[in-house]
């Protein structure tokens, strides 16, 4: 009896779907975001403000850590965005608020409102310089 045999491009390609698989899958390159999208996240990230302000006035811990998560994710957003728009500075600033939104929100989940507050306002200089920089022109 004979015995069944792999095509040669499923042995070939065994190794390299085996070693994607143990690295984990690789981010696919999305649509660059418009500026439309771009503005509605920015329309978002400013209610997201206003629902954190209003958690803190509250001191109401869930509210905040919703908030400055959904703050970091419109980050991560304008960060694509302005890599998408080869603009340096966006990038960098988009980071900036990016990284200090995350500080925000460990702080809150910790119950460290007042962290949170710092990280926060570090958040809005980043936010504020990015602001000067394009509103206007893009």
């Amino acid at each position: 009896m004979r015995r069944p045999t792999m095509p040669v491009f499923v042995l070939l390609a065994a190794p390299t779907a085996i070693a994607m698989t143990l690295a984990g899958t690789p981010r696919v390159a999305a649509q660059a975001p418009d500026a439309a999208a771009h503005k509605q996240w920015m329309n978002d990230a400013s209610d997201a403000q206003e629902d954190y302000r209003f958690a803190v006035t509250d001191k109401d811990q869930k509210a905040a850590v919703e908030a400055l998560g959904k703050l970091e994710s419109f980050m991560a957003r304008t960060e694509d965005y302005w890599t998408s728009h080869k603009s340096a500075d966006g990038v960098k600033l988009a980071k900036a608020a990016r990284a200090s939104a995350a500080q925000a929100a460990a702080a809150a989940k910790r119950g460290d409102l007042a962290a949170a507050s710092t990280a926060f306002t570090n958040m809005g200089t980043s936010c504020n310089a990015c602001h000067e920089l394009h509103l206007e022109t893009k």
